[in-house]
């Protein structure tokens, strides 16, 4: 399932700790979740998003806030047909890796985020998944290995992507729409920028299709304060007027996604 991050070599799991046939072990948390993310390559003490965004995430989508993005990811999914391995790639609390079990029940779904708080979350929230504390640019999986890759929001290295890939396999790419969020971006910026287009041609990867998805929701209050926490919102804008918007009756947000589905080029 996993491989060391230090020699490449499968890992086996026994008596709860992950270990390779060179002799490098990694425990398996109470939470049931792997740390295979080496020091030397963390970036920072602590990487990714902190425990405050990865709570105020999960306060979010137990809202239901999102749950409409949820519902698309699912139908791309079922769209494919049978998986037998698939990867919630920058998992964070693993909100879209439980709607990947649940349509994909006879499916191996494994998850990584180089947060360990997400990961940590995530293995709670979702124990039919695994989950590895691991970074995007060296995966601890085995060459032409995953049948699906997902990634919702989260950075991704291209080439990894085709390493893990098997031969003809899927990657699904969710992205902001260019509106997305535009009356709170209008509130914290004084001259709000568009999200760039995102269904853009990627090296080694053909476009079967694109969806874009938008509705609306009106937030107030601690949801709104939590939306913005989960984001960059959180420290970017201006702080008065971020702090103002938080203690007023709401606003009205277009929830604005873009959703790409590729299939490894031959």
């Amino acid at each position: 399932m996993w491989t060391c991050p230090h020699c490449k070599q499968p890992l086996s799991l026994e008596a709860n700790v992950w270990r390779c046939d060179a002799g490098h072990s990694y425990d398996r948390a109470k939470e049931g979740y792997v740390n295979l993310l080496p020091t030397n390559r963390k970036g920072s003490r602590l990487p990714g998003d902190n425990a405050d965004m990865i709570n105020a995430r999960r306060r979010v989508h137990q809202a239901q806030i999102y749950q409409p993005l949820a519902q698309a990811l699912q139908e791309q999914v079922l769209s494919l047909g049978p998986l037998e391995r698939l990867l919630d790639l920058g998992c964070g609390e693993g909100y879209y890796s439980k709607s990947l079990v649940a349509v994909a029940p006879q499916a191996t779904v494994q998850a990584v985020d180089i947060s360990r708080p997400a990961v940590r979350l995530g293995a709670k929230r979702c124990p039919e998944a695994h989950f590895a504390v691991a970074s995007a640019t060296q995966l601890p999986l085995a060459d032409s290995s995953i049948d699906l890759v997902t990634s919702i929001f989260a950075p991704v290295e291209v080439q990894e992507l085709l390493r893990v890939l098997q031969p003809a396999a899927y990657y699904l790419k969710v992205t902001p729409g260019p509106r997305h969020l535009w009356a709170l971006r209008e509130a914290l910026y004084a001259q709000p920028r568009p999200h760039a287009a995102a269904d853009v041609p990627l090296t080694g990867f053909e476009l079967l299709r694109s969806q874009a998805l938008d509705y609306e929701r009106h937030l107030a209050g601690s949801q709104l304060a939590d939306l913005i926490a989960m984001t960059p919102f959180a420290y970017r804008g201006n702080p008065e007027r971020r702090q103002k918007l938080c203690g007023s009756e709401g606003l009205d947000l277009n929830m604005s996604f873009s959703i790409a589905l590729y299939r490894q080029a031959a």
